[in-house]
């Protein structure tokens, strides 16, 4: 029979030397021994079907397309071990291995070429047999459904070739069903001819619904045995058998696959001397031992993307499903958030009910959570993965993932973390570390915690049925506060001479943070606003009334400095919500107040004046000068947008006045430089310097870098009105960069806009555009509509 192939070819050949092109013929030759049969449908039997399966493998084809000879032979994994390995007429080393993936089909052939044999590779001859000499081929078979994932088979093949070095010892980390497995099993059957001398692979059961993880001795003799060793030979000591293994492995280029590992110990003692071999350990944790003490190289499991999770279930379903109902397959891949173990549990309920809609799946997993992908089987349900990874997890840790899991926002940073926990920043570390190492949170660059969303809900869910709800809500608490003072911090130096605002003393073991410039309190801001926001939510489902109505005030001269006139108004609702349960007059008038604030430098004016015609007379009862200052004000700015100029003066000398009876002179600046701004507004310029000359020098005196550039700019306007437009652009640019600098867009945009007229006045159409534009921007990210509309308009007037 190994005569057999070169026969063919010679024959093949000498064929096509006497026809013509148009008869010559080219083969492909498949061969593997059983027995041949036929079921009870009349289909002849397995051994058969491999062999036409091997026949049609595309490894095959490509073989014979890129070889200038007539014949190409694969053959089955057992033929080539059982046959051609001790074959005296054709050489076992200009085989190559390759997998094969035909239908059902998932294994591995040896692919020949007679008549233009590939280069003989020395690993792949004929061996003797005996002890420690049979050749492996553990591999189980590729998963079904494979998507994705180009970029990290990618990075693990990068990192095997490291350093020049044949092979390497690679840790594939990530979380409980993100698909470690499958990635290195993909892996594995794609790069089988590097590994000619065989492929080991176990289960560690490092994290199994027992709880029992494997020894490293029994996974030693399971390899041992697999290598041909008789189990009368194999030393009863675990250190002798692997020292052992380590010889009997040296040399070979051999890949070993150590599956669900729960710590490097366990693994440690698998790992060959040599660097022939290759080792894929995959784990939940991230075995640092392994990093630092043996050089492994680590590759981290992230989610799919959503367009990889909608091919996965392409796959599954099937095109036609998908494509009837995108929408739902939309909500699914939501729901799924990209987690791999997810979106199959969710394929094979859907393929396991081929009648019903997947409208139907979508709202059971919306109406049951994490529950709806529970399953008998252990290794087709999430909550049990999930289960297996909190029992790996200490007293501390195990408490922490669930604090995490109950926090606000979508993640959390360290400082956050360590009121959470009512611990130390340093604690918090450890505890975070520890619960990343276990894949249960993951860490970015910017230093911060996050949690998958199915984990969050697996987690949340479980804690509902658990003790301890008392002490979670004083972790709440403790963290809601830490947002708030925080944010209190950081307003107090974004405006130190804002009104002041009364907060409760922080509840102990909260660590609010202090900041040194203004810079760091933008940038923190910046960075913890979702998580800031979410604190104020949940400040108003838990009751904790006082604090939500003080993150409406602490959160207001960010809002409007850097746009986010959305926000403002969001919170301020939820303040007033919260402000109304308290049933306190002063408190529920400061939360009119705010809310009509949000809205009116929104530009929407008629909400504005509701609410302050429902804090005015609250303000009066109560007996508060300066919080009906503060009305008037408002509603002076509100009604001075609406074009009703006079109204707005009115209004603006009352509050001057009630602000200079209490002289709060920064308050007074604000007012003069808004009166200044109605005189303007109506033409009357002569009236109007006097009270922006006032309001200069108290910015000024009292160092309020933002009044005085606002100052600036209505100087700038007078200067622009009354013709002297050089002096006009100074006092604007000069006021701009002010702004900017400060971080206030807002009035940036105002500028801008102001800016672009004087620019026309001297005759710069262009600079002109410019200014508009800017202000244009500026306006629709800040959701002013009408502004935006109207700067866009004389934009387009400047077209040529």
């Amino acid at each position: 029979m190994d005569s057999l192939p070169q026969a063919l070819a010679a024959a093949v050949g000498e064929h096509n030397r006497v026809h013509p092109s148009e008869e010559r013929i080219r083969l492909r030759m498949a061969l593997h021994a059983g027995e041949v049969a036929y079921d009870e449908h009349g289909v002849a039997a397995a051994a058969v079907n491999l062999t036409f399966r091997l026949l049609d493998a595309a490894p095959l084809r490509a073989a014979l397309a890129e070889s200038p000879g007539v014949l190409a032979l694969i053959t089955s994994d057992w033929f080539f071990d059982e046959v051609v390995r001790h074959s005296r007429v054709v050489d076992p080393a200009t085989f190559r291995p390759v997998s094969v993936q035909v239908k059902e089909t998932s294994t591995v052939g040896w692919i020949g070429l007679p008549d233009h044999p590939y280069p003989p590779r020395q690993a792949l001859r004929p061996v003797a047999v005996g002890a420690g000499t049979q050749v492996p081929r553990q591999l189980p078979a590729l998963p079904r459904s494979f998507v994705g994932r180009n970029d990290e088979l990618a990075a693990l093949t990068a990192l095997m070739d490291e350093d020049d070095r044949p092979h390497g010892l690679v840790v594939i980390g990530g979380a409980g069903g993100i698909g470690k497995t499958w990635l290195a099993l993909r892996w594995a059957h794609d790069n089988l001819h590097r590994f000619p001398e065989g492929q080991l692979f176990v289960d560690l059961r490092g994290f199994s619904s027992d709880g029992l993880p494997m020894s490293p001795a029994v996974a030693t003799r399971g390899f041992l045995g697999s290598l041909g060793l008789a189990p009368d030979r194999i030393p009863a000591d675990p250190h002798a058998q692997a020292a052992l293994f380590r010889s009997i492995v040296a040399d070979k280029a051999l890949l070993i696959l150590l599956d669900n590992a729960v710590e490097s110990e366990q693994v440690i003692p698998l790992l060959p001397g040599s660097p022939s071999c290759a080792v894929v350990v995959t784990s939940r944790s991230r075995l640092p031992g392994l990093t630092t003490g043996h050089g492994a190289r680590p590759l981290f499991l992230d989610v799919l993307t959503d367009r990889e999770a909608r091919a996965l279930l392409t796959d599954r379903l099937g095109a036609t499903r998908v494509d009837a109902e995108p929408a739902v397959v939309d909500e699914l891949v939501e729901f799924c958030r990209g987690f791999p173990l997810a979106l199959s549990i969710v394929a094979g309920n859907a393929a396991t009910h081929q009648d019903s809609s997947l409208a139907g799946l979508a709202a059971e997993l919306h109406e049951a959570g994490v529950e709806a992908l529970d399953s008998a089987d252990p290794a087709a349900s999430l909550p049990a993965v999930f289960s297996w990874s909190h029992q790996a997890l200490d007293g501390d840790e195990a408490e922490a993932i669930v604090l995490v899991g109950l926090a606000p926002g979508p993640d959390i940073g360290l400082p956050a973390a360590a009121s959470l926990a009512g611990t130390t920043v340093a604690r918090a570390r450890t505890l975070l570390r520890g619960l990343e190492q276990k894949s249960l949170v993951g860490h970015d660059c910017a230093g911060r915690y996050r949690m998958h969303d199915l984990v969050r809900r697996y987690v949340t869910e479980t804690a509902r049925d658990e003790a301890g709800t008392g002490g979670r809500l004083d972790a709440l608490r403790r963290v809601v506060d830490f947002y708030l003072h925080t944010a209190h911090a950081a307003d107090e130096l974004l405006d130190p001479h804002r009104e002041a605002i009364q907060v409760a003393p922080a509840v102990p073991g909260c660590l609010p943070l202090t900041f040194p410039d203004e810079a760091a309190a933008l940038a923190w801001l910046d960075d913890e606003h979702t998580c800031v926001l979410a604190a104020q939510r949940l400040a108003v489902e838990l009751g904790w009334n006082p604090a939500a109505v003080r993150f409406a005030l602490a959160l207001h001269t960010f809002h409007w400095r850097v746009g986010r006139l959305n926000d403002q108004v969001t919170v301020g609702c939820l303040g007033l919500v919260a402000a109304e349960r308290t049933g306190d007059p002063a408190v529920r008038a400061l939360a009119h107040r705010q809310l009509a604030e949000a809205y009116a430098l929104q530009g929407r004016h008629t909400e504005a004046v509701d609410h302050l015609q429902r804090a005015l007379p609250l303000a009066e009862r109560f007996g508060d000068p300066s919080g009906q200052a503060h009305v008037l004000r408002i509603f002076a700015w509100a009604k001075s947008e609406q074009g009703e100029i006079r109204l707005a003066l009115e209004n603006i000398l009352r509050a001057v006045r009630l602000f200079q009876s209490a002289e709060n002179e920064e308050w007074e600046a604000r007012a003069l430089n808004q009166t200044a701004w109605c005189f303007a507004l109506m033409g009357r310029h002569e009236q109007a310097a006097p009270y922006v000359a006032s309001a200069l020098d108290l910015h000024r005196r009292h160092r309020n870098r933002n009044g005085e550039a606002l100052s600036l700019a209505i100087r700038g306007f007078l200067a622009h009105q009354a013709g002297r437009h050089p002096e006009a652009l100074r006092l604007c640019e000069q006021a701009i960069a002010m702004l900017r600098e400060l971080g206030n867009s807002y009035f940036v945009a105002q500028v801008e806009d102001i800016l672009g007229h004087v620019h026309v006045a001297l005759g710069d159409r262009e600079a002109a555009r410019r200014s508009w534009q800017d202000a244009h921007d500026l306006y629709r990210v800040q959701n002013r509509v009408e502004r935006a509309e109207r700067t866009q308009r004389l934009v387009d007037g400047l077209a040529p």
